[in-house]
């Protein structure tokens, strides 16, 4: 059988370049610290780490959400206490106001420090976050929710909404983070043509206190209204409790995400990082192969045809 020069040298150009391509492939590999370059390299592999990376950045969405939801409702819970403060002072007033040792004089002075009082509580209704969104409007986060009515004497408005804006936190769980302000401080009356119930059925927390006030200014004792403060007491207390609960799910629910993430990225390691000792070994052994190959093509240069017969 004849061989041709042609054939000998272009075997030992083959191998020489299958060598440097092999090596190329790795010295890829240690410079990038990856194992898989390209799909082609190992497609099963190469979906793996696309979906693997698809659900860590997820994740860290939910992070990244639940570190707001946690701002929003630690705020509310400042002001719920806040409030709750304000409303145990006037609920003290109150009782104080209801003595029957009280002059006129000592009513008025009471009535005028609960409307002070209310003036604040009306304040911590209409809270305002770092974005400058309101926190008890609902979804209509830029609309004040509560004022005063100009027209309907006692009665207050509520300008917001009645839903809770659900946060994303988990694949399969959400979060409220925050609550509407009807929820909270009682609904209000509105415009005319409604009035202002009388004391003992007023929901709201304003036209209580108000109407409280403005009876104790007449020297008028109403004790039906120390159970509408207590009713909106109750209330502001218990969405207070509901705030704690939720930032109690938001700081299991992180730590769940944090762990899922770690898990994650400890399988992404696993399936696309590089050995980096297995790869220098194979690196050296290409180097010495591609040197082989080298030397080969360099003494078929050297025959001629007539050592092949």
């Amino acid at each position: 059988m004849r061989i041709s020069t042609s054939w000998a040298q272009q075997t030992a150009v083959n191998s020489m370049l299958d060598q440097q391509s092999r090596l190329n492939q790795t010295q890829m590999q240690l410079s990038t610290g990856k194992k898989i370059l390209a799909p082609s390299d190992d497609p099963a592999a190469a979906t793996r780490i696309i979906d693997l990376n698809q659900s860590i950045k997820q994740t860290e969405q939910y992070q990244g959400n639940i570190d707001a939801a946690k701002q929003r409702l630690s705020l509310e819970s400042g002001v719920l206490q806040n409030a709750t403060d304000i409303l145990q002072r006037v609920n003290e007033l109150g009782i104080q106001g209801l003595n029957a040792t009280n002059s006129p004089g000592d009513r008025r002075a009471i009535a005028v420090e609960m409307e002070e009082l209310n003036q604040q509580l009306v304040g911590l209704a209409n809270t305002r976050n770092a974005n400058g969104e309101y926190l008890f409007s609902g979804f209509k986060s830029a609309t004040q929710p509560f004022s005063k009515d100009t027209i309907n004497a006692g009665a207050y408005s509520y300008a917001g909404d009645t839903n809770s804006r659900p946060i994303q936190i988990g694949s399969d769980r959400q979060i409220a983070d925050g609550d509407p302000g009807i929820n909270v401080f009682g609904s209000p009356t509105g415009p005319l043509p409604a009035t202002v119930p009388a004391p003992g059925s007023i929901t709201n927390i304003f036209e209580a206190i108000d109407k409280f006030a403005t009876d104790l200014k007449s020297n008028t004792q109403t004790p039906a209204s120390l159970d509408d403060i207590s009713k909106s007491l109750n209330r502001i207390l218990t969405a207070q409790s509901s705030v704690g609960t939720r930032l109690n799910a938001l700081d299991n629910q992180e730590g769940n995400n944090a762990d899922f993430v770690l898990d994650m990225k400890t399988v992404l390691s696993a399936t696309e990082d590089l050995d980096y000792a297995e790869a220098i070994s194979r690196f050296n052994l290409q180097t010495v192969s591609l040197q082989a190959a080298q030397q080969a093509f360099t003494q078929v240069k050297k025959l001629s045809l007539f050592n092949y017969l």
